[in-house]
């Protein structure tokens, strides 16, 4: 969209809003996250990987609880998991600054109903490196929405996998 704003006598400036359209271009760091989830909820384990960069990092103490999943291998995975848990999150929204994307998410599972919660709600974080993903973190709970918080307490009273 252009403006034309006019000061004074004689002095004329154009003014340039960039604005985000409502479908972003491929390459915007939300349209990308919501590439991984498609490919993820299709089961498409190549889909997935092809879109992080060589050497991405997924900081995740529920997925890699010992350390970050890196590379290709630890992210592969994840993505594994992701994919056979049947879990759909639900992008609630994204927000971006430069190459970094965070995205609010709400999460309806089988563990959430052994928590006894209907959902819960908590975000990621992402940093692109052109059309690729090369840093993940998360989940970060929403620790004041009731429902999570009574999660996150239920998290706490589990044993760890081993």
């Amino acid at each position: 969209m252009k403006r034309l704003i006019v000061l004074g006598t004689g002095m004329v400036f154009v003014v340039l809003l960039a604005v985000h359209a409502s479908a972003p271009a491929a390459s915007h760091p939300g349209a990308l996250r919501d590439k991984l989830q498609e490919a993820v909820n299709r089961g498409d384990l190549a889909g997935a990987m092809a879109l992080w960069t060589d050497d991405a990092v997924i900081d995740n103490p529920v997925a890699c609880p010992e350390a970050p999943c890196s590379g290709k291998a630890g992210i592969q995975k994840d993505l594994e998991r992701r994919i056979n848990s049947k879990n759909r999150p639900k992008t609630l929204k994204h927000y971006v600054s430069g190459n970094l994307l965070t995205t609010r998410v709400e999460l309806r599972s089988g563990l959430t109903e052994k928590a006894g919660v209907d959902r819960v709600i908590f975000w990621l974080i992402y940093e692109m490196k052109g059309d690729k993903i090369a840093w993940e973190r998360g989940p970060l709970y929403e620790r004041n929405d009731p429902q999570t918080a009574k999660y996150v307490a239920w998290l706490k009273t589990q044993q760890p996998a081993r």
